[in-house]
């Protein structure tokens, strides 16, 4: 299902909202019964770590006592515990329940709310055990009414009617859910203003990704129909700002190939358009007998037809290579052999020209991947441009230069004049004397397409004169 950035980001974080107070409420509740039921464990094995320390000392003796002594001990066994519980007040309770199960301590007097309910608790318990019906273990559990108890166990070995022989200590576990119904609506109200405050957060967040996210959709569109409109506003969040970045970046790379392609179709029209004016002049002053020479009109339209094919060849070129349409065959050749063949064929130019083709080896082969046609094509059109400013001399050689290899083709004219030495490469560029101004576009465009790559300069003074340099890939380790 399709659905808005905005939504697919809000939806989400309102169901957490959401989640989150009902299971911080769980988690809350959870960890309050099991600290509180932890800190009444805590005082309680307190109180009875006390309470067996003074019977340990009291009751160490091997010596058989008397019921006297045993009655004495008892009474010093709990006024020391009374001591304890005045000085350090700890939160668990004391009972004292003597041999004939009756409550010693504390006094009538002195009794809390709970004492006597506790102590039928512990009364049961001692029945139980006494009858074997249960057990007893370190730490029991109880309800009394509401509320829920720890309780613990000192037997005292006596045989006499103590008043101190079983020793209770009990402590009352906080019931946090009370304390929870207490607070709830509190916590209820903040748990629900924080939420709507989170919401209309999330909401706004939400937003700022999905504004400018609509309006990249807007200038989208609206390069469609040929508006290459920026996005100047930036934006706050990085990888969104660098989007906008990239589609500017892409507009501006849209607009060039537009401006380009426009140029090239009005350049191509106009290329186009002398030759037909020439080819219908003459066909029209034959038709009508104004050319005596038929032959000299038919050379001349001749003439225009192959300049306009050589034209028309290379914008297909062009066009093929800019569409990625031509079948990349790059291998591995040697560019010694491959220069002097191409000289070879360009000896009907040499003589035509009457330009001298001089071509400088190295001591060893230079080996590199390239696709021989676009090779082909790219040097010759670099010798054609040589060849017509040379004086009388283009030198070519192929040598090793800094882990490439590079093809350097240079003439003896007058080189390039600086104002166009930057433009020698663009599409339709053409200096003084130049013909269609694709030539050398079409170089750029073919050694780039095959890994390589191409530059242009004057030779340093005191010489003179264009330099060419085809970089080309070496050969594969």
């Amino acid at each position: 299902m399709i659905s808005r950035i905005r939504m697919r980001i809000f939806i989400p974080m309102l169901f957490l909202i959401l989640l989150f107070p009902l299971l911080s409420w769980g988690i809350f509740s959870s960890a309050s019964d099991w600290y509180m039921s932890r800190l009444s464990r805590q005082s309680l094995e307190e109180m009875m770590g006390q309470i067996r320390i003074v019977g340990d000392r009291l009751y160490s003796g091997d010596e058989e006592v008397s019921r006297d002594e045993e009655k004495e001990l008892s009474r010093e066994f709990l006024s020391q515990i009374r001591a304890f519980i005045r000085k350090d007040r700890p939160r668990a309770q004391l009972l004292a329940v003597n041999s004939r199960l009756k409550l010693t301590y504390p006094k009538t007097g002195d009794y809390q709310p709970d004492t006597q309910a506790i102590y039928e608790v512990c009364r049961e318990m001692l029945l139980s055990r006494e009858q074997g019906k249960e057990g007893w273990e370190d730490i029991q559990e109880a309800r009394v009414g509401d509320a829920h108890y720890l309780i613990s166990l000192y037997e005292t070995e006596s045989q006499a009617n103590i008043r101190g022989k079983y020793l209770f200590c009990y402590v009352a576990v906080p019931d946090t859910k009370a304390l929870l119904s207490y607070t709830g609506a509190l916590l209820l109200l903040i748990a629900g203003v924080l939420a709507l405050l989170a919401l209309a957060a999330a909401w706004v967040v939400a937003g700022s990704i999905a504004k400018p996210l609509q309006a990249l959709c807007f200038h989208t569109r609206s390069i469609g129909k040929g508006r290459f409109t920026r996005m100047e506003r930036p934006c706050s969040i990085r990888e969104i700002e660098e989007l906008r970045r990239d589609f500017n970046r892409m507009a501006g790379e849209l607009e060039q190939l537009n401006r380009q392609q426009t140029a090239f179709f009005q350049n191509a029209s106009h290329e186009l358009r002398t030759p037909l004016m020439s080819i219908c002049g003459y066909a029209q002053g034959i038709q009508c007998g104004v050319f005596p020479d038929h032959q000299e009109a038919a050379g001349i339209i001749l003439e225009e037809a192959m300049r306009m094919k050589e034209l028309v060849d290379g914008i297909l070129t062009m066009s093929k290579l800019d569409g990625g349409r031509v079948e990349l065959n790059c291998r591995e050749m040697d560019l010694a052999g491959f220069i002097r063949d191409e000289l070879t064929s360009l000896k009907g130019m040499e003589v035509a020209e009457q330009i001298q083709f001089q071509m400088q080896e190295g001591p060893e082969p230079v080996m590199a991947l390239a696709d021989r046609e676009l090779l082909e094509r790219a040097f010759r059109n670099v010798i054609s441009n040589c060849v017509r400013y040379a004086a009388g001399l283009v030198e070519v050689r192929a040598e090793l230069r800094d882990g490439w290899a590079a093809v350097t083709i240079a003439d003896d004219g007058p080189g390039f004049p600086e104002r166009d030495l930057p433009h020698v490469f663009e599409r339709f560029y053409k200096g003084q004397g130049g013909n269609f101004g694709i030539g050398l576009s079409i170089v750029r465009t073919a050694m780039e397409y095959q890994g390589g790559r191409v530059e242009a300069y004057n030779r340093a003074a005191p010489g003179h004169g264009a330099v060419f340099v085809l970089w080309l890939p070496l050969k594969r380790k």
